[in-house]
């Protein structure tokens, strides 16, 4: 619906009743808000990451001092 036919429509309702209008479009624009917050993301794909993190060698190695506690 373009905006001069709503607009011609606003101009039919009494002020009075311009507070209730108002509140719409506020609702109006929080379920636009939540619906994008809700929206669904696209999936990461796997191994996006692959080769950009390098871990040591001996990562798996217990440090030293450590072996009583393993």
């Amino acid at each position: 619906m373009p905006y001069e036919v709503l607009e011609k429509q606003i101009r039919t309702i009494p002020e009075e009743y311009f507070p209730e209008v108002s509140n719409f479009l506020d609702l109006l624009k929080y379920k636009i808000l939540v619906q994008k917050q809700h929206a669904v993301k696209p999936l990461r794909k796997l191994g996006g990451y692959e080769g950009q993190i390098k871990i040591a060698d001996d990562f798996d190695k217990i440090p030293e001092g450590f072996e009583d506690y393993i």
